[in-house]
């Protein structure tokens, strides 16, 4: 590391984190009982000690339930889906980069054409669903 760079802190104290977000602790320690996603480190006394993937999470719940307005439910809900996203496109560069066997291939290519119908079938769902609402009015 070279000396003219400041030092990159590990780990975060729960006040600063609350500095950070302009929120109280005690919103982080309730956040940390109804979103598993939150693990901070803690001591034999307890003291909690958050690293930057923590808090990264703690922003992405901030922004759901405080700018965006979702129940706490409803920011669980979207933060497994963006997991679920996330190591999708991580299962799909994977299979990009490696060559399949002829049968895994073979799955995969019936795989895909059973989701492109049911994607089909659920964007006719869709469009049914909202004419039925533009005739409701």
């Amino acid at each position: 590391m070279p000396l003219n760079q400041p030092v990159q802190k590990r780990y975060f104290s729960i006040s600063e984190v609350a500095k950070m977000l302009e929120v109280k602790p005690s919103l982080l320690r309730f956040w940390e009982k109804q979103f598993k996603q939150i693990a901070p480190k803690t001591n034999a006394r307890g003291k909690r000690a958050y690293k930057q993937e923590d808090i990264d999470i703690i922003r992405r719940i901030y922004d759901l339930v405080k700018v965006q307005g979702l129940t706490l439910e409803g920011a669980r809900k979207s933060l497994v889906a963006r997991k679920g996203e996330a190591k999708e496109r991580g299962v799909q560069a994977r299979m990009a980069t490696q060559p399949a066997a002829p049968a895994a291939s073979a799955q995969a290519q019936a795989n895909a054409a059973s989701h492109e119908e049911a994607v089909a079938k659920l964007k006719k769902i869709r469009q049914t669903l909202l004419e039925a609402r533009a005739a409701l009015g």
